[in-house]
């Protein structure tokens, strides 16, 4: 009787370790479209055998446990590749803007309105004192002044552009680091029993992977199963208690420092790669050039036009400049001159006929250098272009490359971690039969059991 009691233990044991088993191909295949979900796998270990005086006679089956199917240096890995891909990520986005106000080489309104200035001085070397002609050359300069200023308005819309997205990341971040401290809560409360928080785990590690696209992030793994974060070695969650962000930055040669308040205190994070930094090296660096080389196109323009110009003779007035200010931003035609474009000059002697002014300012488009030995204003502003295509270029290929890392990392991550359909399929079947034989090795029990008591009767 003993013996089908045993029995009756050994095949209960291999039907709960059934029913555990496709519970779990079940939670699988329910999740295999959740993001950030890891394969979970029950693990059977054989029981303790009872010792009988012909050998050790085997007592079934129980369940060790569920793990969590996860490569952590891979996981470790793709957080690091998603934080350099979204900071080419940001950069190249701003080149595109940068690429989208200034145009491309062969068409942009800037480089057509300068042009159009130096061919109206053209035209007006041929008759140089032909009144429609001066105006000409008075409504084309105006023409450029206005795209000049155009051009740095959307600068400075871009820049205030990148400077709300950096607002909105801070608070995108101070809100997961919160979530995470949560999420590292509950993990301890669970696991204090020595169970395995699986799921909440897989949430607490998406959340991670999220800040890692944020800002450059490490991860510490206590013995109570919560994670610290550290970005840039601040620790900015301890257990359930997080750190947060306050607006406030300040650049450090090639590295921004975030300000954190800890307990009232302030200090300083720094930030390497990650979509932050690339918003910040995109104002700082990127718009900030672009800016200062639009603004030396301009002060060369207004410098060269001017030195030339204050030569010339009108007729009635002599030494009067051309334009006005030393930026894009500030760039104008002098009033005089808007005024009354009889003051235009197109010579030093003033003579009828002489054109020598004309002439001089109208070849500041070519190429080479002027007649003082300076780069010509076309080259500086064709040279602005070409650095913009050529990083955007640049960068446009880091992305495509850092994308095919990341996405070479997420294939292997599913390949270990991933859910398959096929494979939790054939798992199913597996622990379906397994689970019918056990219960007819129960039937059979019973049955036996029914005889011997029909024999004893």
């Amino acid at each position: 009787m003993s013996s089908l009691v045993s029995i009756m233990d050994t095949s209960l044991s291999a039907m709960f370790a059934a029913r555990v088993g496709l519970s779990s191909a079940s939670h699988n295949i329910a999740n295999a479209n959740t993001p950030g979900y890891n394969r979970q796998e029950a693990l059977f270990a054989a029981r303790r055998p009872q010792m009988m005086r012909y050998g050790a006679l085997g007592r079934g089956v129980e369940i060790e446990g569920i793990r969590r199917i996860q490569d952590e240096f891979l996981v470790t890995n793709l957080r690091s590749q998603h934080s350099r891909l979204e900071s080419y990520t940001q950069v190249d986005s701003t080149l595109y803007e940068i690429e989208a106000i200034l145009g491309s080489v062969d068409n942009d309104h800037l480089g057509n309105s300068l042009n159009a200035f130096f061919n109206a001085w053209g035209d007006l070397s041929t008759a140089p004192f032909d009144d429609s002609l001066k105006q000409a050359v008075v409504s084309a300069a105006a023409s450029v002044v206005a795209d000049f200023r155009s051009i740095d308005d959307s600068l400075t819309d871009l820049e205030q552009s990148i400077e709300n997205s950096v607002q909105l990341e801070i608070g995108n971040l101070n809100e997961l680091l919160g979530q995470i401290a949560e999420m590292n809560k509950q993990i301890a409360a669970v696991e204090v029993g020595g169970v395995t928080a699986n799921d909440l785990r897989d949430q607490r590690d998406l959340l991670i992977t999220e800040v890692s696209k944020i800002a450059k992030v490490s991860v510490l793994e206590r013995d109570d199963g919560t994670k610290d974060i550290i970005l840039a070695g601040r620790t900015m969650v301890t257990r359930d208690h997080a750190e947060q962000f306050q607006y406030a930055w300040q650049r450090n040669g090639d590295i921004y420092e975030m300000t954190v308040v800890t307990h009232g205190n302030m200090r300083q994070v720094e930030l390497s790669t990650g979509r932050l930094e690339g918003l910040m090296s995109s104002r700082d660096t990127y718009v900030t050039n672009v800016r200062e080389q639009l603004d030396e196109v301009a002060a060369m323009l207004i410098e060269q036009v001017n030195s030339l110009h204050v030569e010339g003779n009108s007729g009635t007035t002599t030494g009067l400049p051309f334009f006005t200010g030393t930026s894009a931003h500030t760039i104008d035609v002098i009033e005089a001159i808007k005024q009354n474009s009889a003051l235009v000059a197109t010579s030093r002697s003033g003579l009828a006929g002489d054109n020598d002014i004309a002439l001089a300012i109208a070849a500041l488009s070519g190429t080479g250098v002027t007649e003082s030995g300076d780069p010509s204003v076309g080259d500086t502003y064709r040279n602005l272009l070409v650095n913009v295509a050529t990083q955007r270029s640049q960068f446009e290929f880091m992305v495509e490359n850092q994308q095919n890392v990341v996405n070479a990392i997420e294939t292997k991550i599913a390949s270990v971690s991933g859910v398959s359909l096929d494979e939790e399929g054939a798992n199913m079947i597996k622990y379906q039969n397994a689970f019918s034989a056990s219960a007819r090795v129960v039937t059979a029990c019973q049955d036996m059991y029914e005889a011997l008591l029909n024999m004893t009767a």
